[in-house]
């Protein structure tokens, strides 16, 4: 039962990443938005993805301890979850182009 849960946390985590980049992109070609709301809604999206990377830290974390998974699976697992952290490190740096362009 506690493993389909994780299975099922982690397939939450991979459905909301693609949405979560298209509202990025749709934050950067807004034209009438003040400068307080662009910046709150990047913090939101770069708050998002850190709390995915949590939670697929945590169920890989779970995977370690309670299944008897194979070395690989886990491996696999792992990168998927790393691969996160570039997402968000490039949230930050449209964070700043974005403030280039439009912060004060």
């Amino acid at each position: 039962m506690n493993t389909n849960i994780a299975l099922k946390l982690l397939q939450l985590v991979a459905l909301t990443i693609p949405p979560i980049a298209v509202l990025i992109q749709m934050l950067r070609n807004s034209e009438n938005l003040e400068w307080g709301v662009r910046k709150w809604s990047f913090g939101l999206a770069l708050g998002s993805v850190v709390a995915f990377i949590g939670a697929g830290v945590s169920v890989l974390g779970y995977f370690i301890i309670h299944a008897d998974l194979p070395l690989i699976l886990v491996v696999g697992m792992g990168l998927a979850v790393a691969g996160l952290v570039p997402f968000a490190l490039f949230t930050g740096v449209l964070y700043r182009e974005h403030k280039a362009n439009h912060g004060p």
